[in-house]
């Protein structure tokens, strides 16, 4: 009788150990605990050209070249909010227009299906800057919002669900400028 009774406690204390396993890996995945590791190896603060980004909790920055991503961690690997850094190389001889380049915005985010909702200014790392919103097209919750400073030749877009915009414009707003970066 005790060895029949054996074998199915341990196939069920495998299956507990299995489940165990695989609960902690999916805690481990979590996406508060990828970015409290993340936050924890990196700090708070990133550099990017002549800028130091403040990362807020829950989101993360990656290096592609010369663009920096800084996304949120979400539950769903899709449709990930995230807010791209880039430089932006204008020639010598062009006399950068706000009317213009918001134009140039507004045909390109067209073809990806987003219109102009408006547009406002803001202060980045101490200079002025533009930011242009766009909705998708017959999905009011996405946005694409496109922000550049030019005197830094920098611009910063967000692209991802309204819901985050605001965590956006606020580390945008509480960037300042990098002092290792020459001026």
């Amino acid at each position: 009788g005790c060895g029949k009774m054996g074998l199915p406690m341990k196939a069920a204390t495998k299956l507990k150990i299995s489940a165990a396993a695989i609960l902690l890996l999916g805690a481990i995945c979590l996406p508060e605990v990828v970015s409290a590791a993340w936050h924890m190896v990196h700090g708070r603060t990133v550099d990017y050209r002549q800028w130091e980004v403040k990362v807020p909790f829950e989101w993360y920055a990656v290096r592609h070249g010369e663009v920096m991503s800084v996304e949120r961690m979400t539950r769903l690997p899709w449709n990930k909010p995230e807010a791209e850094f880039q430089p932006m190389h204008f020639g010598k001889a062009y006399h950068f227009q706000y009317e213009v380049y918001g134009k140039s915005q507004a045909q390109a985010l067209k073809g990806k299906g987003y219109l102009l909702q408006g547009q406002r200014d803001i202060q980045i790392a101490g200079k002025a800057g533009m930011c242009w919103t766009f909705n998708k097209y017959k999905e009011d919750d996405q946005l694409w919002i496109a922000c550049i400073v030019p005197t830094d030749l920098t611009a910063a877009d967000y692209i991802g669900d309204k819901a985050y915009a605001d965590e956006f414009f606020s580390f945008l707003t509480q960037t300042q400028r990098n002092p290792a970066a020459a001026n």
